[in-house]
């Protein structure tokens, strides 16, 4: 019998994952812009220190094959892990708050990459207690809910920085407070333990053999490479370019947070549901393409232009490609493993998203000092639509 064949696992599971999906939203702001915002406005950061920031999250996703490997060998339920990454990551947050600029740096770090090293933990756990069938919807339930929360505590955040820049701590330390929450809620997640793999020794290191064994997951990782390269070192310079007044915009913080947070996010709310309907539907490959279309789109309105309804409209179309995106990123590999290898596919997606990220915005903010923003926007829209 299955996890999902049990009414009370799958309602259960519904409950605690749209109750954490709170504290994840307020922590996705966090990682967005919050925090660079901080770094740029408060202790005005070099540029590879805001590279680093932007690429916290990639140093989580980097450390997804170790999480999965130590998680099946400890023979624990795997949400019990990702709760306690997520204390280590909340006491992180507290730490950061209360620092000159390399505390903050690498407290923040840490919040942020501990939030992302527990994706393949996450999604096993949505595939064994969710039927195959309502995938895609259960899971865009909570996406919804995380993305209404992001949106909402962007704002405020935003509001509260411009008035009072100096509480920037009270931010730091709400975000500390969040992941301890989360960690208390992933622990009430219904999970199982990581099966053994029989004849195969547990290593901390991606499962790298999977790419000769499986071409089309080869050539899927290749697709999600450029793609994915292209969107995440535009994430930060978005920032950049709202703050910066070289670039003619010169956006206080509030209007940055409804930019890069609140006007995304609110699109990704409303059309989650469904885009949660396409993934258990659609075609993957179709509707990754349709996906990068999109995200292609929002870069040519975005920066392009220093006008509000040009920035506006390219939020929006971010927050279409996003709430596809998102779904997809996370549950794509749920569609192409064997039975009882989910996490470790997951695991090698993650890893290499971990690669761009962390080299996607140090990259963009070092060629930024050489070449145009509109230019590195060029060169990222080409990655977008070569990958389809």
């Amino acid at each position: 019998m299955t996890a999902y064949d049990d009414p009370n696992v799958v309602r259960r599971t519904q409950v605690v994952d749209i109750a954490r999906s709170a504290p994840l939203g307020l922590l996705m702001a966090m990682e967005t812009s919050v925090l660079l915002t901080i770094a740029i406005k408060h202790f005005d950061a070099a540029w590879w220190v805001k590279g680093l920031l932007a690429a916290a999250g990639g140093v989580g996703l980097l450390a997804t094959p170790l999480v999965t490997a130590l998680t099946r060998r400890s023979g624990l339920a795997v949400m019990v892990p990702a709760a306690y990454l997520s204390a280590v990551g909340g006491v992180g947050l507290l730490v950061a708050a209360v620092g000159g600029e390399l505390v903050f740096v690498l407290g923040a770090m840490l919040g942020v990459a501990t939030v992302n090293a527990v994706y393949p933990l996450t999604t096993v756990t949505y595939e064994r207690n969710f039927p195959p069938d309502e995938l895609g919807r259960r899971v865009g339930w909570g996406m919804s809910v995380k993305v209404l929360v992001s949106a909402s505590s962007g704002l405020s955040i935003g509001w509260l920085l411009t008035r009072h820049p100096d509480l920037w701590w009270v931010v730091v330390v709400v975000g500390g407070a969040a992941s301890l929450l989360l960690a208390v809620l992933n622990a009430q997640l219904p999970s199982e333990p990581l099966a053994r793999l029989e004849g195969m020794r547990t290593s901390v290191w991606p499962h790298f053999h999977l790419l000769k064994e499986d071409r089309r997951l080869a050539l899927t990782l290749g697709a999600w490479m450029l793609m994915g390269f292209g969107n995440l070192m535009l994430m930060p310079l978005r920032v950049e370019y709202l703050a910066q007044p070289e670039y003619g915009i010169d956006a206080s913080a509030a209007t940055i947070a409804v930019l890069t947070i609140v006007v995304p996010s609110a699109v990704r709310f409303f059309t989650m549901p469904l885009f949660g309907m396409v993934f258990d539907r659609m075609s993957f490959f179709a509707a990754r393409i349709m996906v990068n279309v999109l995200f292609a789109l929002y870069v040519a309105a975005f920066f392009t232009g220093t006008s509000m309804t040009g920035l506006v409209v390219g939020a929006v179309v971010l927050g279409l490609g996003a709430a596809g995106g998102d779904l997809m990123w996370s549950l794509w590999v749920t569609k192409f493993a064997p039975a009882g290898r989910t996490a470790d596919y997951m695991g090698l997606h993650t890893f290499f998203t971990g690669v761009r990220a962390l080299l996607a915005p140090v990259v963009g903010f070092a060629v930024l000092g050489n070449v145009s923003l509109t230019s590195v926007a060029v060169g990222a829209a080409l990655l977008m639509v070569l990958s389809s």
